[in-house]
Parts: C-alpha cells; sequence; structure tokens
C-alpha cells in the first residue's frame, strides 16, 4: 500500500503575509488535483483560510481537523482521505513572551497536533508541529524555548506511538539538520529522515529557497520542513519519494505558494510476514546509543537554570525612564507634580512583577526538563 505525506507552512499572517489570498486559493487547487493522502499545514492562522481550504478541499479530503489552542489557535491541521479515528494536541510549555508580540509566538499557542489514521487496515499516526522560530541567530532569545519543544515532541511521540503500524512527524521545525532539536526529535522518538531514506530524493532547501519568490537575501538558505518517520517491525516501510511537490512558483503567476516550500513523502508499506507471532517492543521504547546521550548532555549544558534570562530587564528601565520624562514634562505644567510618582512606581512594579513571573516560569519548566533528562539517565 502507497501512503504520500504532503506538508506546508504555508506563512498565513493576516495582514503582514504578501499574496496570502491568492496563495491559499492556489493551495487549495492544488491539494486537490496532486493526489496526496495526507496534508499537514502550518500557520494557518486567519480563519477565513481555513474555510476556504476546507470548503475547496472536502471532496477529497473527508476528514479534516483543525487543532484550536491559544489565542489565535496552533495554526495547524491535518486533512485526511482516510478515517481520522482520533486525536490529541499537546500545547508546548514554553512558547515564547507576551511582550514579544511582534513574534506571535506565544499568542499561537504552538504545540503538537496528532491525527490516528485507519489507512485501510493499517494504523497510522500522524502527528504536526511548529517549534519557535529563531528571529536572531546571533541572539537566539529562544534556544531554551525550542530545545524543551522538541523533547516534548520527541516524548508524545514515544509514548503514543506505541501500537501503530506507522508514525510520521510533518511539520516545520524551524532547525537545520545539524540542529540539537533536530537530533533531538530524531534520536529520542527513534524517527528517520524520508530525506536520507530515499534514494530518489530532491530536496535541498525548504526555506528561503534561491527560487522562491519571497527569498532574503539576508538569511540563509537551510532545510527546516520535515517529513519524520517510524514503524514497528511487523510492517515494511519504503520510502520511494522524498521531493518538492509543487513548482517553485505558482503556475502563472509571479509568486510561490509559501515562503517555505511545500514536501512531500510517499511511502510503501507492506507485512512483514517474517515478524508475525513475535513480541515487537524494540519500537515502543528509546534506544539509548552514545550518540542520543551525547544530544542529551549538550541539551543540559545549553538549556539550565542559568540560562534562563531576565526578559524585561532592559525594558523597564527603558520605558520606566521614558514615561517619566513625558509625565513629567506635562504634569508640571498642570501642577500634579506629585501624581509622577506614583504612576512611575506604579507601572515599574507592574513591570517588574510580570518579569519575575515569567522569569520563574521559565525556570521551573527547564528544572522540569533537567529532571526529566535526569531519570531517563538513571533507568539505563
Amino acid at each position: 500500500m502507497k501512503l504520500s505525506i504532503f506538508t506546508l507552512n504555508i506563512w498565513g499572517l493576516k495582514l503582514t503575509s504578501k499574496d496570502r489570498n491568492a496563495r491559499v486559493r492556489a493551495l487549495a487547487d492544488s491539494l486537490i488535483n496532486n493526489g496526496y493522502d495526507v496534508v499537514c499545514l502550518q500557520e494557518v492562522w486567519c480563519e477565513d483560510d481555513y474555510k476556504h481550504l476546507k470548503a475547496s478541499c472536502d471532496n477529497v479530503f473527508k476528514y479534516i481537523h483543525y487543532f484550536h489552542s491559544g489565542m489565535l489557535g496552533s495554526g495547524m491541521c491535518i486533512m485526511s482521505r482516510y478515517p481520522i479515528i482520533d486525536h490529541h494536541y499537546h500545547s508546548f510549555i514554553l512558547n515564547g513572551y507576551l511582550h514579544m508580540f511582534w513574534h506571535g509566538d506565544w499568542f499561537g499557542g504552538k504545540g503538537v497536533g496528532l491525527c490516528r489514521i485507519n489507512v485501510k487496515g493499517f494504523i497510522v499516526d500522524v502527528y504536526t508541529t511548529h517549534l519557535h522560530a529563531c528571529y536572531n541567530a546571533s541572539n537566539d532569545k529562544y534556544t531554551n524555548h525550542r530545545i524543551i519543544q522538541a523533547f516534548e515532541t520527541a516524548n508524545l511521540i514515544r509514548v503514543t506511538s506505541f501500537g501503530s503500524d506507522l508514525a510520521v512527524l510533518a511539520g516545520d521545525l524551524n532547525s537545520g539538520p545539524n540542529d540539537i532539536c533536530y537530533k533531538l526529535i530524531c534520536l529520542g522518538a527513534n524517527m528517520n529522515d524520508s530525506y536520507s531514506a530515499c534514494l530518489s530524493n530532491s530536496i535541498e532547501y525548504t526555506y528561503n529557497h534561491p527560487e522562491n519568490s519571497y527569498k532574503n537575501a539576508d538569511e540563509i538558505n537551510d532545510r527546516i520542513d520535515y517529513i519524520l518517520y517510524k514503524s514497528n517491525e511487523k510492517n515494511l516501510v519504503v520510502v520511494n519519494e522524498h521531493r518538492h511537490s509543487l513548482p517553485h512558483r505558482v503556475p502563472g503567476q509571479d509568486f510561490s505558494y509559501s515562503d517555505h516550500e511545500p514536501i512531500e513523502a510517499v511511502f510503501e508499506i507492506s507485512t512483514n510476514t517474517s515478524s508475525i507471532g513475535r513480541n515487537i517492543t524494540k519500537n515502543s521504547g528509546l534506544i539509548f546509543e552514545n550518540e542520543f546521550l551525547s544530544v542529551l548532555n549538550t541539551s543540559l549544558n545549553i538549556c539550565n537554570e542559568k540560562s534562563v534570562i531576565n526578559p524585561l530587564i532592559s525594558w523597564t528601565f527603558i520605558i520606566s525612564v521614558l514615561i517619566c520624562i513625558i509625565l513629567s514634562m506635562y504634569l508640571q505644567l498642570v501642577s500634579y507634580t506629585n501624581t509622577i510618582v506614583i504612576i512611575t512606581l506604579l507601572i515599574f512594579f507592574i513591570m517588574n512583577i510580570y518579569n519575575l513571573i515569567i522569569k520563574w516560569t521559565e525556570k521551573n519548566c527547564i528544572r522540569g526538563f533537567c529532571n526529566h533528562v535526569e531519570t531517563l539517565f538513571s533507568n539505563q
């Protein structure tokens, strides 16, 4: 049996994403005409876009689930030709900062979405996720967040995929193939990369591709979107194709489908008759090889309580001073000189309370991550 998995970060930000309406409509037309079995989408932030995709594709993909989360929704949905028999959503415990509103990750309620799909008798667990973006490679404030998100993703897949014939993770990891987050997921969930498993692979970059109309000369070309998979010993799984399944530009237009490249993996699944009757437990456990132990150690060195920053320390000072100056100039003119002191102290107090809440929350989440890793080590 063949199974085609498609994934794309559609870059669906309202107001700021260029050509969004035209791109979403072109994508809908492509999805229903290319023979995909399962489609995983990220950054579907606008309800109108989701409604259009659902209405346009429901004749082909009769089973569609959007993962609602956060203020804006998770931005992620899974569309399937085959019945979705169960689904689950796990929200990340750390997902950016409220005050960094122009980044938007906190408002999106990111996490990992799972749809369990019955594909002609085979149970296929399809996961999709979108890890926190890196907005400044030279000063990345979200390294801790992304590492913990990757660790949570691996744990969820490892625990919930037990008993499935095939588990697939398709999404935007915002991490290159040499990045610690990519390694945490692959090794922690015992997953293979379709990119390296397919002999006919034709993918080089998935973000900032040289032929993408939205490429940014100031950013590097990278492969940050993936289709990862694992199966149990009862089944034989082969990746027949791993490719850019759509052209780099929308046919007849001068723009691309997204600032990311869509990718497709075609799997061939068959029963491994030689393993029938055996007690298969390998795929449900965690394979502690030296490489993974090294990755966990590296993660602990990067992500620890000492690495937690004061997210608002500079903002508190600068904003308080500016407000103080502005209100002083105004209030002195109307003879309310004492009011400035009260207002300034109140603002300073509120911002510092917020700063402490954010810092303590992040420290506790990191402490939980470290304890979890230590528990895994102690059991080996």
